[in-house]
Parts: structure tokens; C-alpha cells; sequence
């Protein structure tokens, strides 16, 4: 199996699942879902018919997982995989690739707009890039269909939100509108760099541009930190599970239809009253790791400063970017920083020490452990906005 982890033929493999002839199950589904997050949105599609199983773990840091050869072998023996995309489990699709498994992949993040995380240093792999141009040549007719696919789950969005939300009924028109070519949403005031089945995230470009293979994207991969993304995964997740399995089809669809209430609900009554309670001059955020992206860009936050940039958690920062974090603390009046609960806090309780701000604790690629206080993805959002309204407010 070649180059797994590129988007392009990350791409295929979700075409092929879609577009694959439908079989009856003779025994249930076997699915797996790359993180906590992602499988605990597949369970709410999949109710009772079948398990969903997570290869990293609840309260692991997906940038640094590395799997056994245990986790490889489910991965080959699962009928489908769901992963995010945008590079987020890039050391993990390549670790497929290099065990020489043959995983059917389906990237839930396909019909969501893209934003870019900063900018990164490319080099040239030249030894691929034929190879790549080769593959980005041959999905564009693939490509056509998933741009159609996703036109339909565009569509879905604006009759939900038409149900019950005149006002974001207008603004998910303007986003079908906008989601073919990028431009930039009124409703989030941030450009895109596209719908991710369009782009290859290590240079940003699209797929007919694609020629370069890239250690690190430009694409930001967090996207489920704005529940309206999340919908676009349960709408992907609930067709994909209707091809692959259509005896449970009806399951399928109205275990997603309500789900796909819950997720509105939770961006519209709970999320949306929370964030008005807190003034726009107080919504600053500083954290030890640039994954809140989506969810500023929603809710109006403004993120001056991570102490580590780009998406991945694995880089050191050094001495002159811990500096410059104290100084935009000092300089913006900020009284609370964001670490998370799977990275190490010890430069963020110095920085803390050093400004007289407090530390809150967020929870970014995992659930927490069962019966925690994010054990669900809707738990997961509910806390981690609860505590950055409770920490950033003041009089």
C-alpha cells in the first residue's frame, strides 16, 4: 500500500468505501476509530449493532502514539477505519504503511473547511513527487465525487439549522456557498484554505497542485473543537455505515439523526448562551499547544500566543518563545492560560508564576477515562468550554 498517509489516496480509500457493493453482515461490523473523540461519535451512529474500538487510548496524546504491533494487526482486520485527517495521524497511517497492513480508511474530516495552523517549513522530497503528481492526476474524477458528496451534507446542515434556527439558516447558506472555493465565512470571520478533500495539508494546496511529500501541514487538524464540524464526521460516518452495511442502514441513519440534534443542541443552547456571558475584551486565549483554532474562529476568541506552535505537542519550545508568552500575558491583561491534560505543565506553571495568572486545564485530542468529566465528545465540550469562560472572566 502506497504512501497511506497522503490525503490523496486517503481519499480513494474513502471512495472506495462508498462507492464499494453493499453486502449483508453476517456478523457485525468491525470498526475502529484512530481516537477517543472520533469513536465515541462513530458509537453514537452505530448504537447497539456493533463496537467501536479506539487504537489510541483515552487520555494518550494522539501527536506522540506510537502503536504495537497489536494495534496494526486490528487496524488490517477492521472493515472500516475512521481517522480525522489534515496529518493529525499521520505517524500512525505511516506506521500502517510501514508494517505493510492494508487498512480500508475513511477520513471523517473530508467535508470540512480547513483552516491553516501558521506557517511551517517544507522541503522537497523529490524521489515522491512524480509518484504524488501521478495519484493527484488520477483522483480528480474521485475527487468530483466527493466534492458531490459533500455538497449534500452542505445541503443537510442548512435544512437542520432551517428547522429551528432561522438567523444560522442564512449563515450555513453562505457557508454551502462558500465551502467549494475557500472564501471567507461572515459567520467566522476567518478564511479557509478549503474542504480538506481538496487540499494536500502539507503544502495547502489542492490536490492538482500536490507534488511535494512534508514531515508537517499547514492544515490545522482540530477541527472537532466546533461542533458543527463534528456534524459533517456524523454525517460521512452515518453513509459510510449505511454502504458498508445497508441490512442496519435504518439504525444507522436515525441513531445520526439524533445525534445530530444533540450537536446542535450543543453548539446553539449551551455553547452559544456561555460564550455571551463573557465580554468579546476578555476573550484571550494563551495555551501550551495551538489546537483551539476552530472553536476562537467560531466564538470570537482571540488567541494571541501558544507556547508551543503548529499543531503537533512534540516540538521543545525554546527560551525566546516562552518569553514571548509572557510578554503577550503582560501586554493583553490575560488572567488565565490553557494547558492540557495530557502534556507536561511544568513550563506553564513557571509561566504562571512568573505573570500571576492561573492555569486551567483543558482536555484537546482525548476523552477523559470513563467517568471522568469528558467521557463523551458533548461532555468533552461542555467542560472544556465551561472552564474557559470560568477562567477568563473578571471585572
Amino acid at each position: 500500500m502506497k504512501t497511506i498517509f497522503r490525503s490523496v489516496l486517503i481519499l480513494s480509500l474513502l471512495l472506495f468505501a462508498l462507492s464499494s457493493a453493499s453486502f449483508a453482515q453476517d456478523s457485525p461490523l468491525n470498526i475502529v476509530a484512530s481516537n477517543s473523540i472520533l469513536a465515541d461519535v462513530v458509537s453514537n451512529v452505530v448504537g447497539d449493532v456493533a463496537t467501536v474500538t479506539a487504537t489510541i487510548p483515552r487520555g494518550a496524546d494522539p501527536h506522540s502514539f506510537a502503536p504495537t504491533p497489536a494495534d496494526l494487526t486490528a487496524l488490517a482486520d477492521a472493515d472500516v477505519v475512521f481517522v480525522n485527517g489534515a496529518l493529525f495521524e499521520e505517524g500512525l497511517l505511516e506506521a500502517i504503511e510501514n508494517a505493510g497492513g492494508d487498512a480500508n480508511i475513511v477520513t471523517a474530516s473530508a467535508c470540512v473547511q480547513i483552516i491553516a495552523i501558521g506557517e511551517h517549513d517544507h522541503e522537497e522530497d523529490d524521489d515522491h513527487a512524480s509518484e504524488e503528481e501521478h495519484a493527484a492526476e488520477s483522483a480528480q474524477s474521485d475527487l468530483s465525487e466527493i466534492a458531490q458528496l459533500c455538497e449534500q451534507h452542505y445541503a443537510e446542515m442548512v435544512a437542520l439549522h432551517e428547522a429551528g434556527h432561522d438567523h444560522e439558516a442564512e449563515m450555513a447558506h453562505e457557508e454551502a456557498d462558500n465551502h467549494e472555493d475557500g472564501e471567507e465565512h461572515d459567520h467566522d470571520h476567518i478564511e479557509t484554505l478549503g474542504p480538506l478533500y481538496a487540499l494536500d495539508c502539507g503544502t495547502g494546496h489542492d490536490h492538482e497542485a500536490a507534488s511535494d511529500e512534508h514531515d508537517h501541514g499547514i492544515c490545522d487538524p482540530h477541527v472537532w473543537l466546533e461542533p458543527h464540524n463534528v456534524m459533517y464526521w456524523m454525517m460521512l460516518i452515518r453513509d459510510t455505515l449505511v454502504e458498508l452495511d445497508p441490512v442496519n442502514a435504518d439504525t444507522y441513519t436515525a441513531n445520526a439523526t439524533a445525534y445530530l440534534a444533540e450537536l446542535d443542541a450543543l453548539a446553539h443552547d449551551f455553547i452559544n448562551p456561555l460564550v455571551a456571558t463573557l465580554p468579546i475584551e476578555q476573550r484571550i486565549l494563551v495555551t501550551n499547544h495551538d489546537s483551539l483554532g476552530y472553536f476562537a474562529a467560531a466564538y470570537d476568541f482571540t488567541i494571541i500566543q501558544a507556547l508551543i506552535a503548529g499543531g503537533s505537542t512534540i516540538a521543545e519550545p525554546s527560551a525566546a518563545e516562552v518569553a514571548n508568552v509572557i510578554d503577550a500575558i503582560r501586554e493583553n491583561g490575560v488572567v488565565a492560560i490553557f494547558a492540557e491534560t495530557t502534556l507536561n505543565d511544568t513550563l506553564m506553571q513557571v509561566i504562571a508564576q512568573e505573570t500571576g495568572v492561573s492555569v486551567a486545564y483543558l482536555y484537546s485530542g482525548t476523552l477523559s477515562e470513563e467517568g471522568g468529566p469528558a467521557s463523551t465528545y458533548i461532555e468533552y465540550m461542555k467542560y472544556n468550554v465551561s472552564t474557559i469562560i470560568e477562567g477568563l472572566k473578571h471585572d
